[in-house]
């Protein structure tokens, strides 16, 4: 028999509440090593504020999350910092850096005195991959929104971490754009000799499909589904969670569906 993987991820009975208002409420769940687990849901279901949760940006009020066998509660932000990358919706800033030098803030964590040579050697690595060679010495707030969130994903992966959270990283790029970049994560925890996960919140249910191995459906509060795409994305779940009406069709892969909205079946629509 195989060695048993440790999960990546190890979220128990978490809870959140915004004053008096529940966000989250006893959501339980792991994420296994070199998946890309989509996050789903309409706006306001809760799944910024579960990425957020789980880098200690927000406090949440109860439960329990484990990164790598390792109790948050007990990581250090630098400790966290080494398991744990996190690229927000957007970055908003006026301060005048290279880009270069924007990326290169990702391998902070193991940075001593001085900027070794692999840590160069892995900046560029990423610069190459990600295609961001021509405008590597441009400032970072004089380009456009697409370009900035492509650098700070760069600046992610240079991390090097165990887990990456990515809080919808496509939401300001252009269709070819988005492809590329999920792409890239699809990549990133499936070709790796380090085991590493990948957790994305989105809007984009058929891109979800298409890259996602596992999708978690936020509705209500808590977990609606946690199920490959295939079972996680049917007509009943498009109705309840959207209010929509949809055909779903297989048109590429039997395991991959393609969900085609119709039109809103009910007066509220969430």
């Amino acid at each position: 028999m195989g060695e048993a993987l440790e999960n990546i991820l190890e979220v128990k009975d978490l809870s959140f509440a915004y004053k008096d208002k529940k966000i989250l409420d006893n959501l339980s769940f792991s994420v296994q090593p070199n998946q890309f687990v989509a996050v789903l849901g309409i706006n306001g279901a809760g799944k910024s504020t579960l990425i957020k949760c789980l880098n200690k940006i927000i406090n949440f009020d109860s439960g329990s999350v484990k990164v790598c066998n390792k109790p948050l509660s007990d990581t250090s932000i630098v400790e966290l910092s080494k398991m744990v990358s996190y690229v927000p919706q957007s970055v908003s800033t006026g301060f005048s850096m290279d880009v270069y030098d924007v990326i290169l803030l990702g391998r902070r964590p193991y940075i001593g005195w001085r900027i070794g040579k692999n840590d160069r050697d892995i900046v560029q690595s990423v610069i190459t991959r990600l295609g961001l060679d021509d405008f590597i010495f441009r400032k970072f707030h004089t380009l456009s929104g697409g370009e900035q969130q492509r650098v700070i994903i760069a600046k992610a992966i240079v991390q090097d971490p165990t887990l990456y959270l990515f809080d919808e990283p496509t939401s300001n790029l252009d269709l070819s754009s988005q492809f590329e970049i999920l792409y890239e994560i699809k990549n990133l925890v499936l070709n790796r000799e380090k085991k590493c996960s990948a957790l994305v919140a989105m809007h984009d249910i058929n891109l979800a499909a298409k890259f996602a191995d596992k999708i978690m459906i936020i509705d209500d509060n808590s977990i609606y589904c946690y199920e490959t795409p295939y079972n996680a994305l049917n007509r009943e779940t498009i109705s309840q969670v959207y209010g929509v009406d949809s055909d779903v069709l297989y048109p590429d892969d039997p395991k991959i569906p393609q969900i085609n909205v119709l039109k809103p079946n009910r007066k509220d629509n969430k």
